[in-house]
């Protein structure tokens, strides 16, 4: 999958950056738009859902138990989007990535 710690907040960040670069900024129109801002929501839960059972990790919360499973369902679904960035050819610096509110250049 993509190389990043696993359920850590180092890794969460890392995949949180990738994941933005890879769907693109927040539109309103464009031909994309209908397809970006649902995957764009998805992952600011799943980012935000992992973040909170990070969170009760280092506080030594007892409600851990009960959400690791459904933060590992995130992470999981967090990586499956990325994992189409992570195997996209180098293009050497030559093109930007195409978002949905950019024309490729």
């Amino acid at each position: 999958m993509v190389d990043v710690d696993p359920m850590s907040r180092e890794g969460l960040e890392r995949l949180r950056l990738l994941l933005a670069e890879r769907v693109g900024s927040p539109c309103e129109h464009g031909e994309e738009a209908a397809r970006v801002e649902p995957l764009r929501r998805q992952v600011y839960h799943a980012v935000t859902g992992i973040d909170a059972y990070l969170s009760a990790v280092e506080a030594g919360s007892s409600t851990v138990v009960g959400l690791r499973e459904r933060a590992q369902d995130l992470w999981a679904d967090l990586e499956r989007i990325a994992l189409p960035c992570s195997r996209a050819p180098d293009t050497g610096g030559s093109r930007r990535p195409t978002t949905c509110c950019q024309e490729p250049q």
